[in-house]
């Protein structure tokens, strides 16, 4: 299946540009060992995208699950070095004091663990309960570097300037509206980048970062 066929799909279900792209993104993942996702929920559907190894053990960590932490301050409740796998999407954007939750995230990574992660750039205020921050690809690099991480890879999710526009109202349409209205936005960025080969990546819905320890 295309980039593009599997994006369309993805709308007609219900999920925005961004997610969908992201989903996209994800089958190139795979999970190992001891994972934990944090802050995503008990049924966080885009783990349903990554490949898992045969060893997988899967627990998530949420507050809004009725966890005691605060994200801002607190330790996560687990120990150095635990996890082969950390999840950590859509969720360094609520939490104003980014570096500690990073500092905290690396910490509870083993040494040649993976941590799997995304955040949102063009993408419209979305309090879950608060929404501080959007993140460049410099930014994150930074930020994990200070956290302690090891082979940083910050990834560009997103296509065109047309199609990061057209999510802004996409929600609002009837499915078959909403995937001829997505189509219709990314042929244009097709033309778009036959005239201006030069800006890719300049338009990111959001950045998967991969790092280890």
């Amino acid at each position: 299946m295309s980039r593009f066929q599997f994006i369309c799909k993805e709308i007609w279900k219900g999920k925005s540009v961004t997610r969908a792209f992201l989903n996209y993104h994800l089958q190139q993942e795979t999970l190992h060992g001891e994972t934990i996702d944090i802050g995503g929920g008990k049924n966080a559907d885009y783990v349903s995208f990554m490949k898992r190894s045969e060893a997988v053990r899967f627990v998530t960590f949420d507050i809004k699950a009725g966890e005691k932490v605060n994200f801002e301050s607190d330790a996560l409740p687990a120990k150095d070095n635990s996890y082969d796998t950390v999840l950590f999407l859509n969720v360094m954007e609520h939490i104003f004091n980014h570096q500690h939750i990073a500092n905290e995230v690396v910490r509870i990574i083993k040494p040649g663990g993976k941590l799997i992660g995304f955040v949102p750039f063009l993408m419209w205020y979305h309090p879950d309960h608060r929404d501080f921050f959007r993140y460049t690809h410099e930014a994150l690099e930074i930020i994990l570097d200070r956290a302690g991480s090891k082979e940083i890879i910050v990834t560009f999710v997103g296509y065109g300037p047309f199609t990061a526009a057209s999510q802004m109202v996409l929600g609002l349409l009837p499915k078959p509206c909403a995937v001829i209205w997505f189509a219709i936005h990314y042929a244009i960025d097709y033309l778009y980048f036959c005239l201006k080969p030069n800006n890719t990546n300049r338009h990111a819905l959001g950045y998967v970062f991969l790092a280890s320890k």
